[in-house]
């Protein structure tokens, strides 16, 4: 059969482009399993290319891949093509599941596969093909009855090296590969007054690209307050599947940098050791960011390791610099840790973009306090700063319907789509609207101006100062082409407003 996958926006506006690798993953299981699929990227082609391409392609079944914040594109995609197309199936899989409810009520899907779908989805397409039901099928959810029927979980293949690479000629790769020119933007307002920092970092990325994203494990061994996880445990790739992996990215698409992005990258010290012997003993010329990192599972000898063989960051997902939130948030480490390995990866030469999320139940002006001075005391700049956002099927999903905190889930949805983490969605806390709203503005004035009196930039701190402590008063008497002129003045010279 021909079945084309799209890739739906998790989020509107420009923007957010990255490899669909879950819907390659599912490529790759068509295509061994004797079918003819194709794959669009709604990120990058418009609603006339899907139309010229199901035209062109006529596909027996539709797939649907994306997070629960693309819903309000599915359903939109959905209903334009069972009008245009009704006889095609339409199906959807990947963490969009998580909102299988709203999807089998409101959208003209039929069935949505939970978890990975190595094993049902073969025989799904058999069942069409045969005509015979497959309501009985593990791991699915649809209809019935007026209802939406969802039944126990399929099993997950433990030996993950089975697993063939995925189909990345469904796509054109080069659209997801950052130059070396953009990765240094990235990090220019750091490195640019850092100079053994620059002169470390280029020596890792000169001449190559980077972003190409591979897994060297699934899943995690924690279930965090927010954890967006839909597949349970943990399954480590062989060191061997993964320096292959890599020199089969290398000889086919030329790509030389990448995006480790397992949840949990360093479960294993010796894993991690072995894989940084192995780039070196077969003379692999890379860089690569480690996305997801656990600050407890990490050492001095792991990040000398990962330097030695091309890393440039780590990701750890800090989340807060209070004590309180953090067991909130299950995260299993304090933050001394969390401040010790922060400081010491910067010490070792390695980028850190600290990650912050705001908003948890017992957040308090005191915490965030505590977050501000934790981000001055390991001298941040480069933070990635999110209000929590509750989404289905994750532990603060639960807390927020128990509680009736979101009326509305389409429209919460879309809202997440529209604003992301920048904006305060759904209040948890204790606190009114309008203290947490300030949070956010808060933690980026205060980690600002701390970044510009550390490196002595003493005229940006004393201008972001005076910017931070009498905008209050005239910001309401702009226009947006104003708002919209200094934001852009602030950015010319690194600064956040």
């Amino acid at each position: 059969m021909n079945i084309l996958l799209i890739n739906i926006p998790s989020r509107k506006g420009e923007g957010g482009i990255f490899l669909p690798l879950g819907l390659l993953y599912v490529g790759g299981i068509l295509e061994r399993n004797g079918h003819n699929p194709k794959i669009i990227d709604m990120y990058t082609n418009t609603v006339d290319s899907l139309d010229k391409m199901m035209e062109e392609f006529n596909p027996s079944i539709v797939g649907f891949g994306g997070i629960s914040s693309s819903y309000g594109g599915t359903k939109q995609l959905s209903v334009y093509l069972k009008e245009k197309y009704p006889k095609v199936v339409q199906i959807a899989g990947g963490p969009l599941a998580s909102t299988y409810d709203l999807l089998l009520k409101n959208t003209n899907i039929s069935v949505v596969f939970h978890g990975e779908a190595d094993i049902n989805l073969p025989i799904f397409l058999k069942r069409i093909e045969s005509g015979e039901p497959f309501n009985d099928i593990k791991g699915i959810s649809y209809f019935s009855d007026g209802n939406a029927v969802r039944n126990p979980p399929e099993a997950l293949i433990m030996n993950i090296d089975e697993i063939p690479y995925p189909a990345y000629y469904l796509v054109d790769i080069s659209v997801y590969v950052l130059p070396v020119e953009t990765i240094l933007g990235n990090y220019d307002a750091v490195l640019s007054h850092n100079s053994q920092l620059r002169k470390d970092v280029l020596k890792r990325i000169e001449g190559k690209n980077l972003r190409i994203p591979i897994l060297a494990s699934r899943g995690c061994t924690n279930r965090c307050f927010f954890c967006y996880r839909h597949v349970f445990g943990h399954r480590q790739h062989s060191v061997k599947y993964v320096i292959d992996h890599i020199k089969y990215l290398q000889k086919e698409y030329n790509i030389s940098g990448f995006l480790l992005g397992d949840e949990l990258f360093n479960r294993s010290q010796e894993w991690v050791l072995e894989f940084c012997d192995a780039i070196e003993r077969e003379k692999i010329d890379i860089s690569y960011i480690v996305a997801g990192a656990r600050i407890d599972k990490i050492n001095e000898h792991m990040l000398l390791r990962l330097k030695q063989t091309g890393c440039i960051e780590i990701l750890y997902g800090q989340e807060s610099g209070s004590d309180i939130v953090l067991r909130e948030y299950r995260k299993g480490v304090s933050r001394q840790q969390n401040k010790e390995i922060t400081k010491l990866t910067q010490d070792m030469g390695l980028m850190v973009t600290v990650q912050i999320v705001i908003g948890s139940p017992s957040e308090t002006n005191e915490t965030i306090t505590d977050t501000i001075n934790f981000l001055k005391e390991c001298k941040c700049y480069m933070v990635s700063l999110n209000y929590l956002i509750p989404l289905p099927e994750t532990p603060s999903w639960q807390y927020v319907i128990e509680r009736g905190l979101i009326k509305d889930v389409e429209k919460y949805l879309d809202d997440v789509a529209e604003y992301g983490g920048t904006r305060m969605l759904v209040n948890l806390t204790k606190e009114s609207d309008e203290v947490v709203k300030s949070w956010y503005p808060r933690i980026c004035y205060e980690t600002t101006r701390n970044y510009y009196k550390f490196t002595n930039q003493l005229h940006l701190y004393v201008l972001y100062t005076l910017f931070g402590r009498t905008r209050k008063y005239f910001e309401p008497f702009l226009s947006n082409e104003a708002k919209s002129k200094i934001r852009n003045f602030l950015r010319k010279y690194h600064l956040r407003g």
